[in-house]
């Protein structure tokens, strides 16, 4: 983590002010060279000279500078089948993420309000996904906090289910995610954002993807969990052409038997299909992880010693190593 100037809310004052960038520098005892770099993001500073402009333009050194800023990294967790384990993985993904350290922000993409469910909230319409994007809002007016070190969240509600109709009436309906979620980026406070999406290959999926850095398809292997992978990864090409900045960060086997022969079948299928970008991370099915949900907490709170609680962390590590 490292500070951050935020060179355009300083030029913007120094205008509002009516001062040269010659006027700043003489008012800072900053040399003009260093003035006109930070002002066009080309140069960082220290603390000391950042509270020196500050000063000089009437500011406070919030207003300019992020003290601990984090470079967040967007994570969708997508698949069109449902069944996939989707919010399993959200969860277990975003937990062993939040015990490392690193904060976290979950974004309920979906109308059957599960992961939100899971975590303890309540549905509030006004604080919703739903809300944020039919009045297109910025994200950072809906965090809400958990009872959990590190981890926020944006509920879903019930009226999501509705949002690809109200969607579909919008301006830039491809972008409004991207636009509603920048303000929660730019602020650096997050290390990593993760979507549960719902199992569709609809507008608001788009929507998230476009706003993606990484993509991870979670994959029941089963003979219909396999089916049909080729359409979400042309789906996720298809996103690449608008957000050349998406990349599939890898697939994630879930809901694995080994006692059961289809496994190894399912297994050469996945590597023929993906090839290296299978994670090497399973997650089995373990009957702990519908007892957590049922319970209203996390697999790692319910029962820290669940077989996929220890997969879930070393997905994790496979996570982090990845997304940079």
């Amino acid at each position: 983590m490292k500070g951050k100037v935020l060179f355009e809310k300083i030029r913007k004052r120094r205008l509002e002010v009516e001062f040269t960038q010659q006027d700043l520098a003489n008012a800072s005892g900053i040399s003009l060279s260093l003035i006109k770099a930070l002002e066009t993001g080309r140069s960082e500073s220290g603390k000391e000279n950042i509270e020196k402009i500050a000063n000089s333009l009437g500011l406070e050194v919030e207003d300019i500078y992020i003290d601990d800023y984090r470079e967040t990294k967007v994570i969708s967790i997508a698949n069109n089948k449902g069944g996939s384990g989707k919010t399993s993985v959200v969860s277990g993904l975003g937990y062993a993420l939040a015990d490392k350290g690193y904060r976290i922000l979950f974004i309920d993409g979906d109308a059957q309000f599960n992961l939100s469910y899971s975590f303890g909230m309540s549905i509030d319409p006004y604080k919703s996904l739903n809300h944020a994007i039919v009045n297109e809002r910025g994200l950072d007016e809906y965090i809400q906090k958990t009872e959990y070190e590190n981890i926020d969240i944006i509920i879903s509600d019930f009226d999501m289910a509705l949002i690809e109709m109200k969607l579909f009436t919008k301006v830039m309906r491809e972008s409004i995610m991207k636009k509603i979620l920048m303000p929660v980026v730019d602020a650096g406070i997050y290390d990593f954002i993760i979507f549960d999406t719902n199992p569709t290959l609809g507008i608001l999926n788009f929507n998230i993807l476009n706003a993606s850095n990484y993509v991870v398809i979670p994959v029941e292997l089963s003979s219909f969990g396999i089916i049909g992978l080729n359409t979400i990864r042309d789906y996720i090409e298809e996103i690449k052409t608008f957000n050349t900045g998406l990349s599939l960060a890898g697939v994630l086997m879930n809901k694995v038997d080994k006692r059961e022969s289809i496994t190894e079948d399912a297994q050469e299928v996945l590597k023929e299909t993906f090839g290296d970008i299978v994670f090497k991370s399973y997650i089995s099915i373990d009957t702990n992880i519908k007892k957590a949900q049922w319970d209203r907490q996390p697999l790692d709170v319910f029962k820290k010693n669940a077989r996929a609680n220890k997969q879930f962390k070393s997905f994790a590590e496979e996570v982090a190593k990845i997304v940079k």
